[in-house]
């Protein structure tokens, strides 16, 4: 197996991909770039499944913790799920103050690209998405503005990227390939004031203009210290800054308990919580462990006998979820309600 840690993707990531699946050998990858993972979909999974080859990209903090979030909510939910929302809060507990740095620009120059072929996004997924899913009832739409929930202290603002695609993605093709009912889901991300949350939005609406032109999209790429507030250097965060962050995802679960017909209004809500330290570095790298760990232990628990998948679907009957719940520097999983 080939553990692939080298992007941005779009460049690099093909020729391993292929290479992998030529020799019957399986891949995984931190890769959260749709472009990417949805192409090599479209591209390799015939092959892939030929070969005997799992190809499973996105196998990091993008999007581990939101896939087997929803799984745990799912698992802990007396019923049928409907519909989940996710709220991510993070903390960054600063040891030194000489830096603010939160991530490496790999990951910022993977956005910029990302972001510059966000049409390529688009027509990719109509392609991939051409089988036709239930109407499901009652629909769950996207909030588009600001808001707070019930039991959290954050301003929240929508957050439809890379978790929202895969965790999707697995919804359909649970669907497509075992006929179960998709779950629907919604991703927020968690802010200190309302202000921050009505403002995310308009800056991430402006750096998807920035990176379509050519000019300010190398303005982006040359200083991402200063566009993204220091968030984001060459240098990459401290390590006692990077082992001090923290984030947690509360994801609130609403379905039907056993017994209660679907044509009714949703009678039940389950909130479950994701935690864990060093979302970037430490989470994602215990996250791709134990991803290529469960494709060699657990292959007969995976779909079909290979393919290019998210890690939701290929994982969905494999021990994942308890054997890095267990780890100590893992995912801490727990019901707030019942």
């Amino acid at each position: 197996i080939v553990l692939n840690c080298c992007g941005p993707y779009r460049f690099y990531g093909e020729v391993v991909v292929k290479a992998c699946i030529d020799a019957g050998t399986h891949h995984v990858d931190v890769s959260g770039e749709p472009q990417y993972f949805n192409g090599m979909q479209l591209k390799y999974n015939d092959l892939a499944q030929e070969k005997g080859s799992y190809v499973i990209s996105t196998c990091a903090f993008e999007s581990i913790p939101a896939e087997l979030g929803v799984q745990y909510a799912e698992k802990n939910f007396p019923g049928t799920v409907n519909s989940v929302e996710l709220y991510w809060e993070s903390k960054y507990n600063y040891q030194d103050k000489s830096s603010k740095a939160i991530l490496h620009t790999g990951t910022w120059e993977s956005a910029i690209y990302a972001m510059q072929h966000a049409k390529e996004m688009l027509s990719l997924e109509k392609k991939l998405n051409s089988e036709k899913m239930p109407n499901l009832s009652p629909k769950l739409w996207m909030r588009p503005y600001a808001h707070q929930t019930e039991g959290l202290k954050s301003y929240f603002a929508p957050f439809p990227l890379t978790d929202r695609a895969v965790v999707q993605r697995s919804q359909r093709l649970a669907y497509v390939y075992e006929k179960k009912r998709p779950i629907q889901f919604e991703m927020y991300i968690g802010m200190k004031s309302l202000l921050m949350a009505l403002l995310l939005p308009v800056f991430m609406l402006f750096g998807a203009i920035m990176a379509q032109i050519g000019f300010t999209r190398k303005l982006l790429l040359k200083y991402p210290h200063i566009f993204s507030g220091g968030l984001m250097t060459h240098e990459g965060p401290v390590e006692a800054n990077r082992k001090a962050m923290e984030f947690r995802f509360t994801l609130k679960a609403k379905g039907w308990t056993t017994g209660t017909p679907e044509s009714a209004a949703p009678n039940k809500e389950v909130v479950v919580r994701v935690t864990g330290k060093d979302p970037a570095y430490g989470i994602t790298s215990c996250a791709l462990l134990f991803c290529a760990k469960t494709i060699l232990k657990e292959q007969n628990k995976m779909p079909g006998k290979g393919g290019v998948l998210p890690p939701g679907f290929a994982f969905a009957k494999t021990s994942l979820l308890e054997e890095i719940g267990s780890y100590k520097s893992g995912l801490k999983f727990e019901v707030l309600n019942q």
